[in-house]
Order: structure tokens, then C-alpha cells, then sequence
């Protein structure tokens, strides 16, 4: 597997994700602690959690490890649990999978104060981290940059009954912004109005695989290098 980040960069998580535990236990434990530091104390946690836990699947494919800490404890059969499809007994129904496609248009009146608060949502998320100081390219940079510290693109679904397959995401800049009648009313077709226009210009795109096992993210990291080298 081709390793998004070093041993180096797995250590420096670790530690940032350490040092913020103390900090949160030290203020939880304080009855005299501002509400501010509380709230400090517990974003910060938080913001280096998800930073160590997209560090780890960058170097391992494993991942992630924070999501299901109310659930069973991990069995140690588990990783060969994984090694196939989970079978299906017989007359049982399988999972139903589907798909949630949203097209929402904003108005940027001020696209450098979008892109600075791109950027403080980068350092937030890459707390410790040198590429937290690197500047954020543009406005469709920006908005990544906001869905990726806010930890999932789609918050409301982030619920037990959902566990969220492969996805992306794209930023365009369109001349021709929807309008409510574009969106209700006779002989509106919404399928359409997903597809982008040969005029829009693509600003930022994102996909996001999910493989099943670490074996697979590795094989996928495995052929993708090879189509690099072709």
C-alpha cells in the first residue's frame, strides 16, 4: 500500500491526540473551568480524534477506530470475519442499499473570506500538522476544507441504522444558479437538474472509497499506482 502519511506523521498524531486528552481530562475535572475552556477542551479532542483516525487509515487502510466504541467490544475473529462477504441465511433479506443525491447552489458574496475560513478549518483539522499552514487554492478547496472538519458531508445522516458506503463530491462554478421554480412546479425533472452544465466549470472534486477490508484498500492502492506508472 502506498502510505498517504509517514511513521513520523502517525507519532505526531498520536502525541497532539494525547496531549489533547490530558488537556480535556484536566478541564473536566476542574469545577472552576470556564465554559470556553470546556468548550475548547472538547473540539479540540475532537478535531485531533478525527486527525489521527484519517492518519491511521492513510497508513493502514484501518479505520475508523472512534466510530463504534458503544457497540461490542472488538473480537478478536473479527479480522478474519472480514476476509469474506457476510453470508446471508437462506429466505433472508439482504441489505437494502441507497442513494442520496442533493444539489444545493450558494452565492459567495466574498469568495477571500470563504477561503479564509477554509483555511481555519484546515488548521483545525490538520491541528500539528505542517499542512495546516498551507494555503487553501480556492473557493472550491474551501468548501472541502469545510465539510472535511465538520466530519461527515452529510451530519444529519450520520445515524446507527446507516452505515455509509463510497461516495464524492464535487464544487462547480455555474453561470445559472437554480431558482425555486427550477426546483417545484409542472413538468419538473430533479434527475436533470443533478447533472452539471457544459458551461459550469469544475472547481473541486473529492471521491471517498470504502473497502470492506484492509486487504482490499491495499489492493486498490496496489492497481492505482500501477495505472500511475503506465
Amino acid at each position: 500500500m502506498s502510505n498517504a502519511f509517514s511513521n513520523e506523521d502517525v507519532a505526531a498524531a498520536a502525541e497532539v491526540l494525547a496531549e489533547s486528552i490530558r488537556r480535556h481530562a484536566a478541564v473536566m475535572v476542574d469545577s472552576d473551568a470556564p465554559v470556553r475552556d470546556a468548550l475548547g477542551a472538547i473540539e479540540g479532542l475532537r478535531t485531533s480524534a478525527r486527525r489521527y483516525e484519517e492518519v491511521i487509515f492513510g497508513t493502514s487502510g484501518w479505520g475508523p477506530v472512534f466510530a463504534d466504541l458503544d457497540e461490542d467490544d472488538f473480537d478478536e475473529d473479527d479480522e478474519h470475519d472480514h476476509d469474506h462477504e457476510p453470508e446471508i441465511e437462506h429466505g433472508a433479506t439482504p441489505p437494502m442499499a441507497v442513494t442520496v443525491r442533493a444539489r444545493y447552489d450558494y452565492l459567495v458574496s466574498d469568495p477571500e473570506a470563504l477561503i479564509r475560513a477554509g483555511q481555519l478549518a484546515r488548521v483545525r483539522s490538520w491541528d500539528g500538522d505542517p499542512h495546516g499552514a498551507e494555503p487553501v487554492a480556492g473557493v472550491g478547496e474551501a468548501i472541502y476544507e469545510l465539510f472535511h472538519v465538520s466530519g461527515s458531508t452529510f451530519p444529519a445522516l450520520d445515524v446507527p441504522e446507516l452505515d455509509p458506503g463510497s461516495g464524492f463530491m464535487t464544487v462547480h462554478h455555474t453561470a445559472a444558479p437554480l431558482e425555486p421554480d427550477d426546483v417545484v412546479g409542472p413538468g419538473v425533472d430533479l434527475e436533470e437538474l443533478l447533472v452539471s452544465d457544459e458551461e459550469d466549470e469544475l472547481l473541486y472534486d473529492l471521491a471517498e472509497p470504502r473497502y470492506a477490508t484492509r486487504e482490499e484498500a491495499e489492493e486498490a492502492s496496489r492497481r492505482l499506482d500501477g495505472d500511475d506508472g503506465m
